[in-house]
């Protein structure tokens, strides 16, 4: 019994790490977690500061350039009378997201480290340093909102 316990451990180990790998990300889950095109930033380390509005389904500006190795202080505000999401990630992470809250609608971004969820009203930041260079988004993924075109560009070079 106790080895059929320790088998199903390690499958679900490996599926956990299986869907980090294939959405992005390195490293260890939660506080620590790393992905392909960079990590959370210290807010005092940071070079940038960029504001982006979220409106009722776009966000402005839809596209910005960052230096790679450069930290940036998001500083998004949510102007509109609608929830919204801010997150980063390349075009797969971004998709494996949008498939998560089709599922699970209202799902907590309380762990995440690369997303945030805004009420209507509300800034709030965000602060990640960019580390290769590539083309990575920032979505919302309330339900409908991705699909309605709400998601933006971000360049690292």
């Amino acid at each position: 019994m106790r080895n059929l316990w320790i088998s199903v451990a390690v499958i679900a180990w490996a599926a956990l790490a299986g869907s980090a790998v294939a959405a992005g990300m390195s490293g260890p889950m939660n506080g620590g977690e790393h992905f392909a095109f960079g990590h959370p930033g210290a807010p005092s380390a940071h070079a940038q500061v960029i504001h982006i509005k979220a409106l009722d389904f776009s966000f402005e500006p839809k596209s910005i350039a960052v230096r790679r190795g450069e930290t940036v202080e998001f500083v998004i505000s949510n102007d509109s009378k609608l929830t919204h999401e801010f997150v980063i990630g390349d075009a797969k992470l971004q998709a494996a997201h949008e498939k998560e809250m089709q599922t699970m609608p209202g799902m907590s971004m309380k762990h995440d480290v690369n997303g945030i969820s805004l009420a209507p009203g509300q800034t709030r930041d965000l602060v990640w340093t960019f580390t290769r260079d590539g083309v990575v988004e920032y979505a919302c993924h309330v339900p409908g909102h991705f699909a309605a075109g709400m998601v933006g560009k971000i360049i690292i070079h």
